[in-house]
Formats: structure tokens, C-alpha cells, sequence
């Protein structure tokens, strides 16, 4: 089950989901996710990002009705981020199939915020330099590949990549 720790606005967004109860951390590394709602453009963005990994991918246009759906706005573009970062189909099917339910928390690791917030200063420079949301993915295949500090600088697409083959021994990465 994927736990989506999420910021005190997306809650409010959401209309405050009923929140899961947390007894311990998660055993595996891909399923504690943090999401956070941004604002570029005055349109409305979620950023996902993995508490182990710091990987992370930004959902553009967001709407009230996606915010519905929110389970499936995660897993559609986790999907879309993975393939688009060269992992091999065979391994991104087993990270969705594994982890097929969602249940929402509040934050609870600072550190892991700290990091969104450099992301989101990452991501206002690049989406308005590019004035638009139409190269996302590469905006997300970008911002996987600055050094963090919380993740000892590596690259949030190498440490998913170490997780990935720790757990499956085919994943690649571009």
C-alpha cells in the first residue's frame, strides 16, 4: 500500500480524506510518497515525491475533479515517468501491481519537505523559462538528476534505480 503523506493545503484540497493509521515506517522504500500542491502560471500542480528516493515528477493543470481521482492521477503518471526514464516495462508493471492502493497521512519528515521545496525553486525556473507544461517530462527527467543532500548526492534517479535493482535485478535507467 502506498502512503501519500500529504501537505496541510492538498489536504484541505482533497477535502480532507480520511487519513490511515501509520503503527511503523514502511518496510519498502516505494511506498511512502509526499505530495504537495503548487501553483505556476496560477494553475494548480501537484509535486509526488518518494521519501527514501527523492524521486520526484510534478502533475501539471490539475483540476478539482483529478483531485477526485487522485489514486489514479498518481499511478498514471508515475507510469508515464518511469517509462519515459528508460525502466524496462516488465519492472514498472511490477511497481504499480505491488503497490495498487493509496492511503493519505500527514507530513512527518521535514527533511523530505526541505527537499520538495528546492525541487519547487527548480521547477518555477525551468516551467518559466520554458513559459509552459508541454515538455513536463522532461522538466521531471531534469529534476531527478540534481545532487541531494538528504539522499547523500546521489542523484534521486540513481537511488531509485539502486532500489529498483535491489528489489528487481533488471531495472535500467537513461
Amino acid at each position: 500500500m502506498v502512503v501519500l503523506h500529504c501537505t496541510q493545503k492538498l489536504l484541505k484540497e482533497l477535502g480532507k480524506p480520511p487519513l490511515c493509521n501509520l503503527v511503523n515506517s514502511s518496510s519498502n522504500d516505494l511506498e511512502s510518497w509526499y505530495a504537495n500542491l503548487l501553483r505556476f502560471h496560477r494553475k494548480k500542480c501537484i509535486l509526488f515525491t518518494n521519501e527514501k528516493t527523492l524521486y520526484s515528477f510534478l502533475v501539471p493543470n490539475i483540476l478539482r475533479a483529478d483531485l477526485k481521482e487522485i489514486q489514479t492521477l498518481f499511478f498514471t503518471n508515475l507510469r508515464s515517468n518511469l517509462d519515459y526514464e528508460g525502466f524496462p516495462p516488465d519492472v514498472i508493471n511490477q511497481v504499480i501491481s505491488k503497490h495498487q492502493d493509496l492511503c493519505f497521512a500527514k507530513t512527518s519528515n521535514r527533511s523530505v519537505i526541505g527537499s520538495m521545496l528546492d525541487f519547487d525553486f527548480q521547477y518555477y525556473f525551468d516551467i518559466a523559462t520554458m513559459n509552459d507544461f508541454n515538455n513536463i517530462l522532461d522538466i521531471n527527467y531534469k529534476i531527478n538528476r540534481m545532487p541531494m543532500s538528504y539522499i547523500k548526492y546521489m542523484y534521486p534517479i540513481e537511488a531509485l534505480s539502486h532500489t529498483l535493482v535491489s528489489n528487481n535485478n533488471e531495472a535500467q535507467f537513461k
